[in-house]
């Protein structure tokens, strides 16, 4: 047997694992707990430096899928720092115990915590290369203070802005269980950014709706 092939029973524990951190990792984005999370745990790291050097932070990415009601796994951790943080933070990091992995000349530095790998998303950075505007700071997003998630308005704009599949499969989850009055707000907010966005949020709600009819008529929707 190769040294590298799992038996039976050690890829039953190597699942029973991977489930507990994944609901360990649900209840630490939904406040209920999470204690053993590694995700969570640097998660409680970084809102400790945001409020302690008073630098505002942004999670986005599937942490704050998840925060909107798209319950999946993620290993990482993608927050948005403002422009005017972008080289502090790489020089304050490691007073956190956060090592720093790479340092990016545009801000996209890698960063890495307790087995958790922390994704610098920088203000005003390009998300695609024809991507039509930039990536919004924390406070655009909704967080002035502290470490939180982006408000749902400006985490579909991050999402459409990347526009990778995986962006559009989160932002069409999220659709189909957000209320009619969130949709709404996350349409106006897009209108103002870019038609380009607002078009891709509109097709994504079509599709979304259309599998939401099909799972009403299969029995129930699909986890």
């Amino acid at each position: 047997m190769p040294l590298t092939q799992k038996t039976p029973k050690a890829r039953e524990r190597a699942l029973a694992a991977s489930l507990v951190e994944f609901e360990r990792l649900i209840m630490a984005v939904k406040g209920q707990g999470g204690e053993g999370s590694k995700i969570g745990g640097a998660q409680d790291v970084l809102r400790n430096l945001s409020l302690k050097e008073g630098i505002p932070l942004a999670f986005i990415g599937g942490l704050a899928a998840i925060y909107h009601g798209y319950e999946r796994t993620t290993n990482d951790i993608d927050v948005v720092v403002p422009r005017t943080a972008l080289d502090a933070i790489i020089r304050i990091a490691p007073k956190y115990r956060i090592k720093v992995i790479w340092q990016d000349p545009d801000g996209w530095h890698k960063l890495h915590f307790a087995g958790v790998d922390i994704d610098v998303v920088p203000e005003g950075g390009k998300p695609q290369r024809h991507a039509p505007t930039t990536i919004p700071g924390p406070r655009q997003l909704g967080v002035a203070k502290g470490a939180d998630y982006a408000a749902l308005p400006g985490w579909v704009e991050t999402k459409l802005a990347s526009n990778r599949i995986q962006d559009r499969a989160d932002v069409a989850q999220v659709i189909k269980r957000s209320s009619p009055a969130a949709l709404a707000k996350v349409r106006n907010h897009l209108a103002k950014v870019h038609q380009t966005y607002l078009r891709r949020f509109e097709e994504l709600h079509a599709a979304a709706e259309e599998e939401k009819q099909q799972e009403r008529e299969r029995g129930g929707p699909r986890t």
